[in-house]
């Protein structure tokens, strides 16, 4: 198949949004940005479809920048493309692609289709990336922050680097929690139980919604200090009470509200055709 036939490939989904602001809010809220100007509609795309303007890369051995010399990242045709130009038996490394910016409050979405490359270690392995957002602190790999999963089946999951939160219930599905198109509008169905403690690590998530030969739409509502993935338009995790190691007094906690963005570099040929912010209210 030609690349081309292959980028064109399964029928979109519906742009992924789940909620559509009137025209007078979106102008309101796209006042919030200081970069790429937003639209009609409120979105703000992170992508100019030329080059890799407002973003810098971190690779766990070569460093800072070293991956657009490499052209482990690029765009193509429009797109971002990450290992798509990377000879198959070329040592590759982890990193990321981060934003200079930061963001707090914000309606996260992109659109992404899997490649066909995969590069050692992980030839054999799920093809990985992720969402990153909330990434404070210095970069390294990997840096503080939070993922929401893209993996070949854990595309939703919650992974916590440094950052500690509590897993929403999902007894009533995360819905009926009270999620809206500017966070949560009410309290939810709650918790019956004893106080959760806030923790890192890995939240799963409830469902398995991507589809593996064709683009997926995947969103972050990050609100304060919590968050809310969803996947082709099912939510299916959510977290609260985001806390951040207090850079003033270590050993202790502030909360996690604000902080860049960013996307994983992790072996796997990956297209983004869409990332792409909405501030919320």
């Amino acid at each position: 198949m030609k690349r081309r036939d292959f980028l064109k490939s399964s029928v979109p989904l519906a742009g992924g949004a789940l909620f559509f602001p009137s025209r007078g809010k979106a102008q309101a809220l796209a006042s919030h940005s200081s970069g790429p100007q937003a639209g009609a509609d409120g979105w703000i795309s992170l992508l100019n479809g030329r080059d890799l303007e407002g973003w810098y890369t971190v690779l766990a051995q070569s460093g800072k920048d070293s991956a657009k010399a490499r052209t482990m990242v690029g765009m193509e045709e429009g797109m971002l493309h990450i290992l798509g130009n990377k000879a198959i038996g070329e040592p590759s490394e982890p990193g990321y692609m981060a934003t200079h910016q930061e963001f707090e409050n914000v309606h996260i979405r992109v659109e992404y289709k899997w490649g066909v490359n995969r590069f050692a270690p992980r030839l054999e392995a799920k093809r990985d990336n992720g969402l990153l957002y909330g990434l404070v602190g210095p970069d390294k790999v990997w840096p503080t922050m939070v993922e929401c999963q893209i993996e070949e089946g854990d595309v939703g999951d919650v992974f916590l680097s440094g950052i500690r939160g509590v897993q929403d219930p999902h007894d009533y599905g995360i819905f009926g929690e009270g999620l809206g198109p500017d966070g949560w509008t009410g309290p939810g169905v709650g918790w019956d139980g004893p106080p959760l403690q806030p923790t890192g690590g890995r939240k799963i998530k409830d469902g398995n919604f991507e589809e593996l030969g064709g683009w997926n739409v995947v969103e972050v509502i990050w609100k304060g200090d919590r968050a809310a993935h969803i996947v082709n338009g099912r939510a299916v995790n959510s977290v609260s009470r985001l806390q951040q190691p207090d850079p003033a007094k270590p050993g202790q906690f502030i909360p996690l509200t604000r902080g860049k963005i960013a996307i994983e570099i992790e072996f796997a040929e990956i297209w983004f055709r869409r990332i792409e912010v909405k501030y919320l209210a």
